[in-house]
């Protein structure tokens, strides 16, 4: 989280491109190629994780992270940097094996707070990493910022080798050496209820996404925060910290409050609350829109941020009360994948979307989407207490 959210600047000014909703759609293309591919990756590693380990494939995600944020600060064009995303989205995808890893032998009834848990864990680096990129950019120049994110990922390796272990006797068996993706993926979506939490789940990521991938731009062009400015060394500089505070915020949020989600999600159903959270998410995203200036932007990202910080655990935690333990990797896994097209979709609409109503016009759709998934989620509700 270093690189990512200052990426769509990054593009502007590493390539050169001046018109603006140029820039916003190849900054879409980079942003959501990675998500793109790894969801199509996705189900094969969950299916080989649930046969031969979830440690191996986090693993082979972080070491994926570490390689590849090394090399893109030698891109020299936009299509390169585009295929070494790519390359990484293939490589990576750590939030579901850890997903796996954490949880497999947690009880039914603790999943929501196990799995907050971990999202606290995952916010603690959202936390760090837009504030640490912001001054790494602006005393190193935004290429070092890649080469930090290669480090720390690089760092992450040895808590992971030394002390996580896995209970090898909940994995499926290896058979004869055939890793069984499709029938795998036959027995997930043979549940009616699954896949339609796949569908919504996507949704609701294509429009958060689509929301995210653009704040940078969206801070350049109100401005950055008064007191930001005061300061900074320079406008760039104030935009670059506005944005990591925009970020900040919602990794604060997660750590105080996924917890809560995760109990909530335990005590009334993580359905239930996921679709509070997508109601207020969608509700906040459209006042997102209609901001006039850079305080009711932030604001109104204050009050998604409450929201956000459940919506990745009940999401988990929804799709586990629905599954058999035995197909839990590949099941996150796809999961993962859906939660990762709405990833590459939502910044690709987006940028497709600026060129014709320019960005308030991305935020309006991410909010409709989002309010659409939550109807959603209320329907299949009724329809699983129905039957």
């Amino acid at each position: 989280m270093a690189f990512l959210p200052m990426l769509p600047i990054y593009v502007r000014e590493r390539f050169g491109i001046a018109e603006e909703h140029e820039a916003a759609r190849w900054a879409g293309l980079i942003y959501g190629i990675a998500p793109l591919t790894a969801a199509l990756l996705g189900p094969l590693w969950g299916s080989i994780g649930d046969r031969h380990g979830r440690k191996a494939m986090a693993l082979r995600a972080i070491l994926g992270i570490t390689v590849v944020a090394a090399l893109m600060p030698f891109a020299t064009t936009p299509i390169e940097l585009l295929l070494l995303r790519a390359l990484q989205g293939a490589l990576a995808g750590y939030v579901a094996p850890a997903m796996s890893l954490v949880s497999a032998s947690a009880p039914a009834d603790r999943q929501g707070r196990v799995i907050a848990r971990l999202q606290v864990a995952l916010a603690l680096g959202l936390l760090a990493g837009p504030a640490l990129g912001s001054e790494i950019a602006v005393q190193f120049g935004r290429p070092a910022v890649f080469w930090a994110t290669s480090l720390l990922s690089a760092f992450a390796l040895v808590p992971l080798v030394l002390f996580a272990r896995e209970d090898r006797s909940a994995l499926r068996a290896a058979g004869s050496g055939r890793i069984g993706m499709g029938r795998d993926l036959r027995e997930l979506f043979a549940t009616r209820s699954v896949l339609a939490l796949l569908v919504i789940l996507f949704l609701m990521r294509f429009g958060l996404q689509m929301a995210d991938a653009f704040v940078a731009l969206f801070v350049d062009a109100l401005g950055p925060l008064d007191w930001v400015a005061a300061h900074a060394t320079s406008r760039a500089h104030a935009v670059d910290r506005t944005t990591a505070l925009v970020f900040v915020i919602h990794a604060l949020a997660q750590v105080f409050l996924a917890g809560w989600w995760g109990l909530f999600g335990d005590r009334f159903g993580p359905l239930r609350g996921l679709a509070l959270i997508a109601l207020g998410l969608g509700l906040a995203t459209l006042g997102a829109g209609f901001a006039a200036s850079i305080r009711g932007f932030v604001g109104c990202r204050i009050v998604a941020a409450v929201f956000t910080a459940g919506a990745t655990s009940l999401s988990y935690a929804a799709l586990s009360k629905r599954i058999a333990p035995q197909g839990r990797s590949v099941a996150f896994a796809s999961l993962q994948s859906c939660m990762q097209f709405g990833m590459f979709a939502g910044p690709l609409t987006g940028g497709l979307l600026a060129e014709w109503t320019g960005l308030r016009g991305t935020l309006f759709l991410a909010g409709s989407a989002i309010l659409g998934s939550a109807i959603a989620m209320h329907l299949v509700r009724r329809r699983e207490a129905a039957s």
